[in-house]
């Protein structure tokens, strides 16, 4: 890809200029950003578009033209105009502009896909974004943006070729990875620190979810290992003093899983309460199962703390409606790992010797009435 900045302006021509490409069939509006109380009419024009640049651009009167223009250009047309966006939005806040106002229209007009770029070049505080040494500036800024997105597409792509048996696992071990996920539909869309990578399909995800076929020998020396970390936190005077959190020590044992054989391990719960569930995520084998197929967490709990059984109660689920597919095989998993809580049986203690007439008799003579027990 490369970059190019095109000449300022008092009237904001970059607008007027792509609106005519975009009634002419080649061009077409990719995204409007930062625009305010404007993204509220039914109906924008250009004309629209570019008072706004101006009334922000006003804050400033010492800047004669200050209108940004760019073009962010593709070699050939196997460039998406879904990337271009998403290489132009981090550019832009590469850059310094990523606050400020400004559209991206995609064009398809040459042999080269690309996008053009109309911004201000001040900023919503009336200060000038630096145009200092920007050719230089914008071409580095664009390469750090490429590496950065391929860095992240390469790990995005060994994370994929991982073992898991379903779309849960998928999300657990991205998230774990430090990506973030949104589902949208039936897409996925993985970001990380914020900029989108890349989306991906459901039913993509669904094709690469195997049958689990685990390797026993693993699970046994992680089961080893999982029992001797336990065994030596037990062993620790501080271990179950009353003040140790317990959400704590499974962070602390988690750690000491990782440190020593290098598996992750995630636990799942809801609002801040003791774990349902857990995924183990095997980065030696490349792999991602249930915590259950190599111990279950009410065994892990019971090395813990055995004296906090109200601690113990299952949380309150509740199936989130927005990706009901993903959360609910963790909490069909949790419940049968959850340790359940039992309110105790009241009884009645009934006293065989009471004298009702004494009782009674007593009663009415405290409000003047005859007495009907003649003992």
């Amino acid at each position: 890809m490369i970059v190019k900045i095109l000449s300022s302006s008092a009237t904001f021509a970059g607008v007027r200029y792509n609106h005519e490409k975009m009634r002419a069939g080649k061009g077409e509006l990719l995204e409007v950003r930062n625009f305010g109380s404007l993204m509220g009419l039914d109906k924008i024009g250009p004309q629209d578009y570019i008072n706004y640049l101006k009334a922000v651009s006003a804050i400033n009167k010492r800047v004669n033209k200050p209108q940004f223009h760019a073009v962010i250009s593709a070699k050939g047309k196997t460039t998406s105009k879904q990337e271009l966006l998403d290489t132009a939005e981090k550019w832009m806040a590469e850059m310094g502009y990523g606050e400020n106002p400004y559209l991206v229209i995609f064009h398809n007009d040459t042999e080269n896909y690309h996008v053009h770029i109309v911004s201000t070049r001040i900023d919503k505080d009336g200060r000038k974004i630096s145009s200092a040494f920007e050719k230089l500036r914008s071409i580095r800024a664009l390469s750090t943006v490429i590496k950065r997105e391929k860095v992240d597409l390469t790990r995005l792509d060994k994370l994929l070729g991982y073992n898991f048996d379903s779309v849960a696992q998928v999300r657990t071990l991205l998230e774990g990875s430090g990506f973030e996920v949104r589902f949208e539909k039936e897409k996925i869309e993985v970001s990380h620190s914020g900029k989108l990578i890349s989306t991906l399909k459901v039913t993509d995800i669904e094709s690469l979810c195997q049958d689990p076929v685990r390797d026993k020998n693993r699970c046994r020396q992680l089961k080893a290992i999982f029992s001797k970390i336990l065994a030596e936190r037990l062993s620790n005077p501080d271990f179950l003093s009353p003040k140790t959190d317990i959400r704590s020590e499974l962070q602390e044992f988690a750690r000491m899983v990782q440190k020593k054989k290098g598996a992750e391990l995630i636990f799942h719960s809801k609002d801040d309460k003791i774990p349902y569930g857990y995924t183990i995520i095997d980065h030696s084998n490349k792999t991602v199962m249930k915590g259950s197929e190599v111990m279950h967490l009410r065994d892990v709990l019971a090395f813990i703390n055995l004296d906090r059984q109200n601690d113990l109660r299952p949380p309150a689920y509740r199936i989130s409606l927005a990706d009901p597919s993903v959360e609910v095989n963790y909490i069909l998993s949790g419940l049968e790992e959850a340790s359940f809580y039992e309110e105790p049986i009241r009884t009645l203690d009934l006293q065989e010797d009471i004298d009702d007439e004494a009782i009674l008799g007593r009663n009415r003579q405290r409000k003047g009435k005859a007495r009907t027990n003649t003992r």
